[in-house]
């Protein structure tokens, strides 16, 4: 066999079938010149990434994969047992040692973000509008009307103490001041027990018009400027936290980890056992090119890429031939 040359090999742009390589092309040796040079990327070599994003871009989402295809593909990723058991240890791990970082940063949140964007927040947080219907749907749960139904429990019995409706009735009978007093609270403690069962079962059932009053009172133009301020400073209060002190329990912490994994790996199944989603997907999408909807990669990421590309190349053992030398820095390579 012959020996591949230091200079190393280009792939071709002919990656077929399961992924070997039908076409090589070798780039020759350069001159003594330039040996000693330090590994870089020619100009050509920006047309790598450029190049396959531009091709990218210009497919149209059907072009780019048959909905039969994406369907099969996310079936199989979904019914995939051994790959879920298998990268399920990495996900708890990362998840893990995210956590543990995160409990033991003490500074604030503001000071973490850059400089600026915490008020940003705060100022997008006051301008928000509040969306009707998610306020109704959070109001009108059985939590929230319970809710309501002990507020106007409290503050029945409140005004009763502070009214002193008992006592004063109890005065104007002619009994012992000391026994007066027992008479007063012993009417109080029975009343406690006896009608206020019947209020909080009351109040529980029949609480909904109260709820609708404050739903109604929320989403008040009037009262806009109000609650946008309290957003406001509840935003500013959160940035003001330490990082530490906003995580949850441990507990609930990794409540939500096995959650995630399991939601992630159910979205998948969703995605793929419903029809009626890709088929959504791609009559709204199928026709429409990528780079239309998908944002632009930015320079530095396109940089980054050949970087890692490029070392990929000069890596020893990459498993498709293209270099059979180790990196070193006098090697320049081109792409293609």
């Amino acid at each position: 066999s012959t020996a591949v040359p230091r200079a190393g090999w280009l792939a071709a742009p002919a990656l077929q079938g399961s992924g070997t390589v039908s076409s090589m092309r070798r780039v020759g040796l350069r001159s003594e010149r330039d040996r000693g040079q330090r590994v870089c990327m020619s100009s050509r070599s920006a047309t790598v990434v450029d190049e396959a994003d531009a091709w990218i871009r210009k497919k149209t989402f059907g072009e780019l994969m048959e909905k039969a295809e994406l369907r099969n593909l996310l079936s199989e990723l979904s019914n995939d047992d051994a790959y879920w058991t298998g990268e399920r240890e990495k996900f708890n791990e990362l998840f893990e040692t995210v956590d543990a970082y995160l409990r033991t940063e003490d500074r604030p949140l503001k000071e973490i973000l850059r400089k600026g964007m915490a008020d940003k927040i705060v100022s997008q947080v006051a301008e928000s509008e509040i969306d009707p219907d998610i306020v109704k749907a959070f109001m009108r749960t059985p939590a929230v009307e319970s809710m309501a139904g002990a507020i106007l429990y409290t503050g029945i019995f409140e005004f009763i103490q502070r009214a002193d409706i008992l006592g004063n009735i109890v005065n104007t009978l002619p009994i012992i001041g000391p026994i007066r007093k027992e008479v007063n609270k012993a009417l109080k403690d029975t009343l406690d027990q006896t009608l206020g069962s019947q209020i909080k079962d009351f109040l529980g059932t029949n609480s909904r018009p109260a709820v609708e009053q404050m739903i109604s009172f929320i989403l008040a133009n009037e009262n806009k400027k109000a609650f946008a301020g309290s957003a406001s400073r509840l935003a500013a209060f959160v940035m003001a936290r330490p990082v530490s002190s906003l995580l949850p329990s441990k507990e609930t912490s990794l409540g939500i980890r096995n959650e995630l994994w399991d939601v992630s790996r159910g979205v998948v199944g969703t995605v793929a056992d419903q029809e009626s989603l890709l088929d959504t997907f791609f009559e709204e999408y199928g026709g429409k090119e990528f780079g239309s909807v998908v944002p632009e990669l930015p320079a530095t990421m396109k940089r980054g890429m050949l970087k890692v590309w490029q070392k990929f190349l000069d890596s020893e053992g990459s498993g498709l031939g293209l270099s059979d030398s180790a990196p070193h820095p006098g090697r320049i390579r081109e792409f293609e």
